[in-house]
């Protein structure tokens, strides 16, 4: 696999200042509590790796510091599948923007751990980026809001198109039907 590996980016994602609320917000829920659900961890680690186009090893570390709960044996597994290179497991590539309206549509979640947005009505905060200077009178926000870090379209990207073109690769088929052989009895 071949990634981006921007560190800028990088270091935007471990603060929870990536301009996309729900992925900020679960960054920061994290950072304070030391535990997440399994969905916005999950998330996380699909943003890093096939939003920001970086490698699963670059966040791993990062987050294993951060969980309470952390268990190398799972850890390191569920960052893998997550980040779609186990070449067995489905490619699940989490909408942060579908995943924020889905799971939080009152932003209860969003307004506690991004206080910066707890001004911004519920029809705008999951996508603060469509606020416009109108909407913003006698309100202030941060600039990445305005404008995250990466399109807010989050189309296709080139590390997803990669993962998908590998998984058709007849030697990562093999090894695959291998793999479920060996440990699925």
């Amino acid at each position: 696999m071949k990634y981006a590996n921007n560190n800028i980016l990088l270091e935007k994602w471990k603060k929870g200042q990536t301009g996309f609320p729900m992925v900020d917000a679960s960054m920061r829920c994290l950072i304070k509590n030391g535990w997440l659900n399994f969905r916005m961890r999950a998330m996380l680690v699909s943003f890093l790796c096939h939003y920001l186009e970086q490698d699963w090893r670059r966040g791993v570390y990062h987050l294993a510091k951060l969980f309470l709960d952390y268990e190398p044996g799972i850890h390191f597994t569920q960052f893998q599948m997550q980040a779609g290179v186990t070449g067995i497991n489905s490619i699940r590539v989490y909408n942060p923007i579908k995943q924020s309206i889905e799971k939080d549509p009152d932003a209860v979640f969003l307004k506690k751990w991004i206080p910066e947005l707890a001004c911004i009505d519920n029809a705008f905060i999951h996508q603060p980026w469509k606020l416009t200077e109108i909407d913003l009178i006698d309100k202030s926000i941060p600039e990445f809001y305005k404008h995250p870090i990466i399109s807010h379209k989050l189309g296709r990207t080139e590390a997803v198109k990669e993962l998908w073109s590998l998984r058709k690769n007849d030697v990562v088929k093999k090894e695959s039907k291998r793999l479920l052989k060996t440990h699925v009895r």
